[in-house]
C-alpha cells in the first residue's frame, strides 16, 4: 500500500463513527468521505456534512437493497434507468438533478453542480438516450461522475467538465463503450484517481492495464487535495 493511500485510509478508519466528526476537528483538514452504497451509487459527505447521492438504485433492478434511512442534501441521477433512478429511496426531500433539469451550471445546497449532456449518438440528441455527467467541487477536491456514458467527450464536453481530480467511470455495464474508449474518456479528463463502477467481477480485468492499483479494504474512503498520489491510480472500493 502506498504511503499516500495509508493516509486516506487510516483517516477513513479513524472517521467511522461518521463524517461529523472530520468537521469537528479543527486539526485535521477538510475532507470528503465517500461511501460506495452499491452499483453506481456512491455518498459523498463534505467535512461540513452536506451530503450528495449518485444515482440510487431500485432493489429490484438491482438484486440488493438500497440503504436506507439516507438524507442527502442532493441527488445525482445521470439517466433514467430503474438501476440509477430510484427516487422514492430517501425519507426527506432533496435537491434532485436529472435529465433537463440538470442540464448545465446548477446552485444548491452551496455548491455548484454542473450537469454535461452525452449522448449514445452524438448526431442524434435523442433525450431518451441522455446521460448527465457531473462535477463539482468539494472540499477542494474535483469529482466528475460519468454515469452511463456511452463514448468519448466532444472537445467542447471535455471543456465544459473541466479539470478532474476524481473520476467515477463506468466498466463492463454500459453497452458499446469499448476499454478503448474508457481510456480515451481519462485521456481526455486526465483525472489523478479512477474509480471503476460496474459488476465486481468486470472490475479486475478492466484494472489490470493500468501500472497504479489501490484496492481498499472497506468501502469508505476519504479525500483531500493534500492526499492524491503522484501518478494517476486507479482506486478499487471492497463490496458495501
Amino acid at each position: 500500500m502506498s504511503r499516500v493511500f495509508c493516509v486516506v485510509v487510516c483517516a477513513v478508519l479513524a472517521a467511522c463513527g461518521g463524517g461529523e466528526q472530520v468537521a469537528q476537528n479543527p486539526s485535521r483538514p477538510r475532507a470528503v468521505r465517500v461511501d460506495w452504497l452499491g452499483h453506481e451509487s456512491f455518498l459523498f459527505r463534505s467535512s461540513l456534512g452536506t451530503t450528495i447521492v449518485t444515482n440510487p438504485f431500485n432493489a429490484s433492478a438491482v438484486g440488493r437493497s438500497f440503504p436506507s434511512n439516507l438524507r442527502p442534501d442532493l441527488v445525482l441521477i445521470s439517466n433514467e434507468q430503474a438501476d440509477t433512478n430510484n427516487v422514492d429511496a430517501f425519507d426527506n426531500t432533496p435537491t434532485i438533478f436529472r435529465g433537463a433539469v440538470g442540464m448545465g451550471p446548477n446552485n444548491a445546497a452551496g455548491l455548484r453542480i454542473r450537469g454535461v449532456p452525452t449522448y449514445r449518438n452524438p448526431e442524434q440528441e435523442d433525450v431518451t438516450q441522455m446521460n448527465l455527467v457531473f462535477s463539482w467541487i468539494l472540499d477542494g477536491v474535483r469529482f466528475c461522475f460519468a454515469g452511463n456514458i456511452q463514448g468519448p467527450l466532444s472537445a467542447a464536453e471535455a471543456i465544459q467538465i473541466g479539470p478532474v481530480d476524481v473520476l467515477f467511470l463506468p466498466v463492463g455495464v454500459p453497452v458499446g463503450l469499448t476499454n478503448t474508449e474508457r481510456q480515451t474518456i481519462i485521456n481526455q479528463l486526465r483525472p489523478r484517481i479512477v474509480v471503476p463502477m460496474g459488476r465486481s467481477a468486470d472490475i479486475p480485468g478492466w484494472a489490470a492495464g493500468f501500472a497504479q492499483v489501490h484496492r481498499l479494504p472497506g468501502s469508505s474512503v476519504l479525500f483531500s487535495p493534500d492526499t492524491f498520489p503522484p501518478e494517476p491510480t486507479v482506486l478499487i472500493f471492497a463490496n458495501p
